[in-house]
């Protein structure tokens, strides 16, 4: 269901010369994919943007900047001055902002653009629609509106080179939150776009493959472990519990572990997979990956633990000062879990 209105999106966006572009925490290929898009359509149309990340763009993604033609700065080292309109792209609440969120506040206007059902509103104009596979599905949307896509009626400035750029951001975006086009998420509309997208950009096939088949070699050492320490506490719930310790001894970094809440949930018979790992800098701090089929709606259940997220993935913390008090919090997250499988 759409919430907000495409027209007050564009005509923030028309009204602005200096544009700062927010992706959430971690940033994903979506909210990158989307970033680098927005970005790209609205530097050729004269307007001055910066696209600013809390963290380096991470190795499976670094082939979007040089794509899209727009560089994606780091929070830190990076000068900052109060811009005409601040947008935070794919983020479901404030605190997925991180140490930009200042920067967001002291925008004279602020928007968000998103496709999370379980969030927050923070933003004074917010566009939204839960239907939309990924947020680059709604930029997408966007900017056919403001002029994209739309062969000889596209505006001067628009050249086939920014078009080109423009859809191959898009549909990294899609890839990326889609499971190259396998989750239930997708529509014919998605399936539309992504057409569109890939007639402009061109072969994308490189996308799937760098986001989803390229493993380093610590990943492969760490699966031995994760295979070894995950357990089901009933036989459709899958658990698994990495500590830091287990991390390091295979040389893995927080990037290696994309993707194995998804191991856990693709297991025969199970319905809900539930991931925990330490955050990579706050002590007693554990970040948690939800994902799950039909059965159960693990963004209601992100959301009563302070995350948020979509209906077969999401995401939350949890909070603990020792093993004991881990364990404690993981038992109440797998109740949460039951409960809902069971409802």
């Amino acid at each position: 269901m759409l919430t907000g209105r495409f027209e007050d999106i564009i005509k923030l966006l028309e009204q602005a010369e200096r544009v700062l572009l927010l992706p959430h925490l971690h940033a994903d290929g979506d909210a990158l994919g989307s970033c680098g898009a927005l970005a790209a359509f609205l530097k050729a149309s004269g307007k001055e943007v910066t696209v600013l990340t809390e963290e380096p763009v991470e190795p499976k993604l670094d082939f979007l900047p040089g794509l899209c033609g727009v560089e994606f700065l780091p929070m830190e080292g990076t000068a900052q001055a109060p811009y005409d309109l601040a947008v935070a792209i794919d983020s479901s609440a404030p605190d997925r902002l991180g140490a930009r969120l200042p920067l967001y506040e002291a925008a004279t206007a602020r928007a968000r653009i998103d496709h999370h059902a379980a969030g927050t509103d923070f933003s004074p104009v917010t566009l939204l629609d839960n239907e939309w596979s990924a947020t680059a599905e709604g930029i997408y949307l966007l900017l056919h509106r403001m002029g994209f896509d739309r062969g000889v009626d596209r505006p001067g400035w628009l050249t086939a080179e920014v078009e080109k750029a423009v859809a191959g951001a898009i549909y990294t975006g899609l890839v990326t939150d889609t499971g190259c086009f396998a989750f239930s998420n997708v529509t014919a509309q998605t399936h539309l776009i992504a057409s569109r997208a890939r007639m402009l950009a061109g072969n994308m096939s490189f996308v799937s493959h760098r986001v989803y088949e390229v493993r380093s070699r610590a990943y492969t050492r760490l699966m031995r472990t994760v295979y070894e320490k995950m357990y089901y506490p009933q036989p459709d719930i899958a658990v698994l519990c990495l500590t830091r310790a287990e991390m390091d001894a295979a040389g893995a970094t927080d990037v290696d572990t994309d993707g194995i809440s998804n191991i856990l949930r693709d297991i025969e018979g199970v319905h809900a997979g539930i991931f925990v790992k330490p955050d990579r800098t706050e002590s007693g701090v554990y970040r948690v990956s939800l994902r799950s089929d039909e059965y159960v709606n693990v963004a209601l259940i992100a959301k009563a633990f302070g995350g948020g997220g979509h209906v077969c993935a999401a995401g939350c913390s949890l909070f603990a000062a020792d093993e004991a008090a881990l364990a404690s919090e993981v038992a109440r997250l797998v109740d949460a879990v039951r409960a809902g499988i069971a409802q």
